[in-house]
């Protein structure tokens, strides 16, 4: 069985939450409409419900979770707040899936089908990756108009419907289990920087902010994974990323969080702060907001790829 990298450098409730510094020097904006964002480039985010809180359907209306979305509706996700970001412009591309896994796969859910399993599956991140790299694909030149991608957490071990498996036989992930998680976002993550972009993680929510067993009653699930092995869970896959990916960039937008109280999926707040720690992790000037201020936020002059392997942490 696999030892994970687990260090005390990398601890991550120490160590990737405590980096300094944003990966530019905060200015003046200025005046916004000097410069009309014209180096504003998509944002593709890929990933599960803290991207999106809407499951797919196929094309005859079967849903892997027909057609469920997080807070009936009612939910901002990761991805919405950064198309709502007006620093951004809203040039995002979410290719994100609710209920996803690193791999692909139907939900299996005893609530839902009673034992048996969707005949429509989730698809697996590097198939979401294909698809949002897609869309920013450029015929002229063979480019693609996007430098980043955002990779979410995914429902990986997490609980008993993200197996494919009748939840009645998912067994709780051994370490074992979560060390092939991490290598799958490893791929994940390569794929991504094999067509020229950089991926951007983030640590899991700290397990104090979450609460396990009531996300385990709102999703009528079987059962969670336990505060312990959320922890080693979260340790495992960024040691790894850390340490296999060192292109990539771990931004802990996660590091102030609150549930929208089903014990898991972040409120407002949360989800507008972590979209404005991502921006300025990549370089743009984000605008507070205020009343009456309509104007737009622009990248700087200067191209920045953040510091590999540190995480950001503050409350803007």
């Amino acid at each position: 069985m696999r030892k994970h990298l687990l260090t005390a450098c990398l601890l991550l409730g120490t160590s990737l939450a405590s980096v300094a510094g944003p990966h530019h020097h905060g200015g003046h904006v200025g005046n916004p409409h000097a410069e009309e964002t014209p180096e504003t480039l998509p944002v593709l985010i890929v990933g599960a419900s803290f991207a999106n809180g809407k499951a797919p359907f196929d094309g005859d209306l079967s849903s892997p979770l027909l057609g469920l979305s997080v807070g009936t509706g009612q939910y901002i996700s990761l991805g919405d707040a950064l198309i709502r970001n007006r620093t951004h412009s809203g040039y995002v591309i979410t290719e994100a899936q609710a209920s996803a896994t690193t791999f692909a796969r139907e939900s299996c859910r005893t609530a839902l089908y009673g034992g048996g399993c969707s005949t429509a599956q989730s698809d697996s991140y590097q198939t979401q990756v294909l698809r949002a790299s897609s869309r920013v694909y450029s015929l002229a030149d063979g480019s693609y108009n996007a430098e980043y991608v955002v990779v979410t957490a995914p429902n990986d071990c997490l609980h008993s419907d993200a197996f494919g498996l009748p939840e009645s036989d998912a067994q709780q992930c051994d370490e074992e289990d979560m060390q092939d998680a991490a290598d799958r976002m490893v791929e994940v993550g390569q794929l991504i920087l094999g067509l020229g972009m950089t991926p951007i993680f983030a640590p899991y929510p700290d397990v104090s902010n979450i609460d396990l067993e009531l996300f385990r009653q709102s999703s009528l699930l079987e059962w969670t994974i336990s505060p312990t092995d959320y922890q080693m869970l979260n340790n495992i896959v960024m040691t790894t990323i850390a340490s296999d990916l060192p292109e990539a960039l771990i931004v802990d937008y996660w590091a102030e969080y609150s549930h929208l109280g089903d014990g898991i999926h972040p409120d407002l707040a949360t989800v507008e702060n972590a979209a404005n720690i991502i921006l300025e992790s990549i370089g743009y000037n984000v605008i507070s907001e205020a009343p009456g201020n309509s104007a737009w936020g622009h990248k700087r002059g200067h191209r920045h790829h953040g510091l590999r392997g540190n995480s950001r942490g503050s409350r803007r």
